[in-house]
Parts: structure tokens; sequence; C-alpha cells
């Protein structure tokens, strides 16, 4: 039988209503694992912002000198910081799970019965991404490198150009894996990926494009909003620029991943099919 065809729409509203209607929880997953371990990244490593900085304009050497110091600046930044940012990582990882386990489609799971399913399914989902990388990455990194010691410039540019979109499908056709894995409960990370592939059957382009447009959208928000509180905060002085910003940037950063995750698990709820005595329960 084919799957349904994805309606953006619906998507959307029934991803603001999972917001609404689950507010209260999902504020807590997030201020946990979100907001509060970004603002300790602002807070405790804020060369992180700095060395993402733009470069500024100069002769075409000048440019690629500049972009090598700040690539090699934020690499000494990461291996002098590796132990706190994987550890915010996890910390996050566990977060994202826990709150797509909250959207479960079996009633309302309790913020601490989210947790514990959340806990439960990082191994399977950890496993489960380093197999779709390492998958992606062999099915695009040894064409590539076959055609770069043999072919032209032009053909290896034209075949890089169509393992990058094979390498976008790729993580398309990945993308339910979270929900399947926290909200279905799936433990097997070769069935979760199988299970995944499946139900973005006929619909990886849509999806590509619902999540391009949305994130745009909010990304150009965010910036705006960013931009005009830092303008603010550096008039205020520099201790209270780095404090603001940070809060700023946090919430920002949570934001757009709560928007993220409840918008997959409306992915996933739709094509997954998921009864509608279900929707109804999270609803009440």
């Amino acid at each position: 039988m084919a799957n349904p065809k994805l309606d953006m729409g619906k998507a959307w509203t029934q991803a603001t209503g999972l917001i609404g209607a689950n507010r209260d929880t999902i504020g807590a997953i997030a201020g946990l694992f979100f907001f509060l371990p970004s603002l300790a990244a602002s807070l405790l490593m804020p060369e992180m912002a700095a060395t993402a900085a733009v470069p500024p304009a100069g002769s075409g050497g000048d440019q690629a000198a500049q972009m090598q110091a700040m690539l090699d600046q934020m690499s000494a930044m990461y291996a002098d910081n590796w132990p706190l940012i994987a550890a915010l990582s996890i910390i996050q990882f566990v977060g994202s799970l826990s709150l797509l386990a909250l959207l479960a489609d079996r009633g309302r799971p309790t913020v601490g019965e989210a947790l514990v399913a959340g806990v439960k399914s990082s191994p399977a989902y950890l496993i489960a991404q380093l197999l779709s990388a390492f998958a992606i990455a062999l099915a695009v990194g040894i064409p590539l490198g076959v055609l770069t010691a043999v072919g032209s410039p032009i053909v290896t540019l034209l075949a890089g150009a169509v393992l990058v979109l094979f390498a976008i499908y790729a993580f398309m056709k990945f993308s339910l894996l979270a929900p399947v894995i926290a909200i279905e409960g799936e433990r097997g990370p070769l069935r979760a990926l199988t299970r995944s592939w499946r139900l973005t059957k006929g619909n990886s382009i849509r999806i590509a494009l619902f999540l391009l447009l949305l994130f745009f959208t909010i990304g150009i928000i965010a910036a705006l909003v960013s931009g005009l509180l830092g303008v603010v905060f550096a008039a205020l002085g520099s201790e209270i620029a780095l404090v603001g910003n940070g809060v700023v940037s946090a919430a920002v950063n949570s934001g757009i991943g709560v928007i993220f995750l409840v918008v997959i698990a409306s992915i996933h709820r739709q094509l997954a099919g998921l009864s509608p005595e279900g929707l109804a329960a999270t609803f009440e």
C-alpha cells in the first residue's frame, strides 16, 4: 500500500497544536535540556561566538588565510573544550528523545516517564545514527575519491554535486529515525533505520522542502531578534552583553530545537497513520 502524501499545512497545524497542548511539559524539558546547556556553552565558551564571525573583506589570498585561521582557532577551541561540549551534547541528545517520547501516541506520559524513555532510547538512537552516517559517508566518499583520483575536475565537480544531493536525500530518508525510536519504542537500530526509510517513501522531497521553508523563515526571524537585542546589550557594557547575548542565543536555539522536534513528531504522526484515539488523548 502506498504511503500517504505529506500535507505540510496539516503537519504545521498539528505541530502548533502539540506545542499548545503540552506547553508546560515541553517547556520543562526544553528549559532543562536545551536552554540551560546552550546558556552554559555561551557563558563558558564565549570564544565560540567570536570564531564564528565572518572574516573581513580583502583579497582572495587574504580571505583564504583568514578563513584558515578561523578554522584553526575553532579546531583549537573544540580540542580544548571537548569534555564540556560532549557532556552538553549528551544532555541535549537525551532531552530530544525525551521530548519526542512526551508526544507519544499513547495517552499523555509524565515528564518523568518521558525522561526514562529518552534515556532508554539513547543507545539505539546513537547506534542507528552512527550506522546511517557511516553508510552515507561510504556511499559518497568512495565514488568521490575514485573520481578525484582518475576523473577530470569538471566530472568530479558534477559528480560531487550529484553525491551531495544523494546525501541530502539519504538524510531525509532517515529524518524520522528519532520518533521511530522514541515514540514507537523501536530499539533495534537496523529496524529503526528501515522503518524510517519506509515511512518517508514518496515524501522525501516534501519533507526537505517543508523543513527548508520552515527553518528559513524561523532563521530570518531569529537573526533579526538576536541582532536587535545584541545592539541593545552592546550599548549597556561588555559584561551585560555577554550574559544578555548568551540568554538570547540559548532561548533562540531552544525554540528552534523544540520546533524542529515537534515538527518531526507531527510528520511522523501523519505518515505513520497513528490512531485518531491516540491523537485525541494527546489533546485532552
